[in-house]
């Protein structure tokens, strides 16, 4: 029989958020983002007021959620806090991209919960669709094409893409 990691403390606050999160939260008019904002301010976010959190946004365990200055987390996309999740600052965060810090350890017997923060720098943009797994940290002014799957951890400027994602090509920022 496996037993859970997570106190009862932790599991209450985790169904509380739960109960929000599906209906204030999501049922909040689209321009209430400094509303949603709270809300997860409220449960141990440490996030900043300019950030943009899509009412279709799934937050779970939000007091490990981390989130920089004018970072956005699209529709319909899950970050999945069961342990860090730190966005730095002017980082979007597509529609339906999904951010994992949990697993299962599949060589044992009760499958044992597995989890590693994510680590996403400044500037990087994770296009639709993505899934960003447990342990990845990705540089600032990265680009991830949609549909990848991000399973390790890419340096600064850069694009990539793909299942698994690879490199594809340094991103040149161009100087006005």
């Amino acid at each position: 029989m496996q037993t859970s990691p997570f106190t009862l403390k932790v599991k209450i606050k985790a169904k509380l958020w739960s109960v929000i999160n599906s209906t204030v939260y999501r049922y909040s008019p689209f321009f209430f983002r400094k509303f949603r904002v709270a809300l997860v301010k409220a449960f141990g976010g440490k996030i900043e007021w300019s950030c943009s959190l899509d009412r279709r946004s799934r937050i779970d365990h939000p007091w490990n959620l981390i989130m920089g200055d004018l970072s956005s987390l699209g529709e319909d996309s899950w970050a999945y806090c069961l342990d860090k999740i730190l966005i730095g600052e002017k980082c979007c965060i597509g529609k339906d991209v999904y951010l994992l810090t949990g697993s299962h350890d599949v060589s044992t017997e009760s499958f044992d919960l597995l989890t590693r923060p994510i680590k996403i720098k400044s500037n990087t943009w994770i296009a639709t669709g993505c899934y960003i797994l447990p342990g990845v940290e990705l540089g600032s002014f990265n680009v991830v094409a949609a549909g990848s799957v991000v399973t390790k951890s890419f340096d600064d400027n850069c694009i990539v893409g793909g299942n698994p994602a690879k490199y594809i090509k340094d991103r040149s920022i161009k100087q006005f």
